[in-house]
């Protein structure tokens, strides 16, 4: 592959149908990549997915308008042979191709499609994977959330465990994805090969634990659910309540430690055998948080955080979704995409992060077969194919597929 500015030469085929397929295809789209998203001429089960935007009719997913900006899109049955076909050919003119099949049928896939194409990569982003015992189970944000150790770890100590909000875990496994599939692209530069990238959520999350395995593995210590504590020995990290809401705090280090005591006006904390190891410090956070309170419940969640961030003291205030929205910040670093089909004064998440290459314009989510004319023709479709394929049924066409 030739080196260009960013992902620019590098098209990418979106055949997945969930969450962690189609965030590692944006994130890929929003890096530059020539994206095409390929859906069933019903439509992608995405399309339907909750919460539905009533602004507008038909309704629209607000989840598929996200993960589905900045990227073309077709509408085809890749069912039949002759669909396939038509895939195949799409296939050749691409570098990677992301599916969500579970597990037996993505390794199908994998071998038909890269058997005559040495090149390409393959990725596939699944709950489990596509090998051990549990390859090929069903799934869900739940499952996917219970089976990493997440769920066990979330909530009140003395009540059930609670799962994180939103498909937490599948937006993970797109980003280890994306990573993935970035890889295969380096590796594709020395040998000139593509590979099968294999993505479980389950393994993507595990790795994401940081000390929990190793209270496991070193002390033997299971960790179990501390509320909005971080329940590894370390206080304070966590959430305090201020004047007009709450701002959290995280002094794990002995010198975040002494410059948070001095900067709420309590020195003698930061000499007190007591609480000289973050260890003893949580086993007391109690009391710490009682001696912390009429500082901070004097002073509002501004003032608060300017001043601990004066002393470097990690600290943030606790930001409800509408101050979010309005974040200066987020205003400042232009991150807010503005898609008109969501309805007047709508935005949402867009590129995350600032990177040269990335499209300089917003690109809505396509509607069902927006380009699908212009993709069969960029893949040496001529317009009588094109006319049979939709007649019988076998792509969606709207418009003319321009760009």
């Amino acid at each position: 592959m030739p080196e260009t500015s960013g992902l620019s030469s590098v098209r990418v085929l979106d055949l997945s149908d969930n969450v962690s397929g189609a965030y590692a295809a944006r994130l890929l789209a929003t890096a530059g990549a020539q994206v095409t998203l390929v859906e069933p001429t019903g439509g992608s089960p995405l399309r339907s997915r909750p919460p539905l935007l009533s602004s507008r009719e038909p309704k629209r997913s607000a989840a598929f308008e996200y993960l589905s900006a900045w990227k073309r899109g077709a509408a085809l049955d890749w069912s039949t042979e002759a669909g396939w076909s038509v895939l195949g050919r799409l296939l050749d003119r691409c570098d990677v191709v992301i599916t969500t099949l579970p597990a037996g049928e993505a390794l199908d896939f994998d071998g038909r499609v890269r058997s005559g194409r040495p090149s390409l990569i393959h990725v596939s982003a699944t709950s489990y994977g596509l090998t051990g015992p549990w390859a090929g189970w069903r799934s869900s944000d739940l499952t996917d959330w219970a089976a990493s150790g997440y769920l066990y770890i979330t909530g009140d100590p003395l009540r059930e465990p609670l799962q994180g909000a939103g498909p937490w875990a599948s937006y993970v496994a797109g980003i280890g994805a994306a990573i993935g599939a970035m890889s295969a692209l380096h590796a594709r530069r020395a040998t000139g090969r593509g590979q099968l990238v294999d993505v479980g959520a389950m393994e993507v999350m595990a790795s994401a634990h940081q000390w929990s395995l190793v209270m496991w593995s070193h002390q033997g210590r299971i960790k179990h659910r501390a509320n909005n504590r971080h329940a590894e020995a370390h206080h304070p990290v966590s959430l305090m309540q201020v004047q007009d809401g709450w701002v959290c705090i995280a002094a794990p280090t002995q010198a975040q430690w002494v410059n948070l005591c001095i900067a709420l006006e309590l020195p003698d904390m930061a000499d007190d055998p007591r609480y000289a190891t973050a260890g003893l410090r949580f086993d007391v956070a109690e009391e710490i948080d009682g001696r912390f309170a009429p500082f901070l419940m004097a002073r509002t969640r501004t003032e608060v955080v300017e001043h601990l961030q004066g002393f470097h003291v990690p600290a943030s205030a606790v930001l409800s979704m509408d101050e979010v929205l309005g974040d200066e910040q987020l205003q400042a670093r232009a991150f807010w995409a503005y898609p008109e089909a969501a309805g007047d004064g709508a935005k949402m998440p867009g590129v995350p992060f600032a990177l040269p290459s990335s499209p300089e314009s917003f690109r809505a989510a396509p509607e069902l077969g927006e380009h699908t004319r212009a993709v069969l023709q960029g893949a040496g479709l001529g317009e009588e194919e094109i006319a049979s394929l939709a007649e019988a049924g076998m792509i969606a066409l709207r418009g003319a597929g321009d760009d």
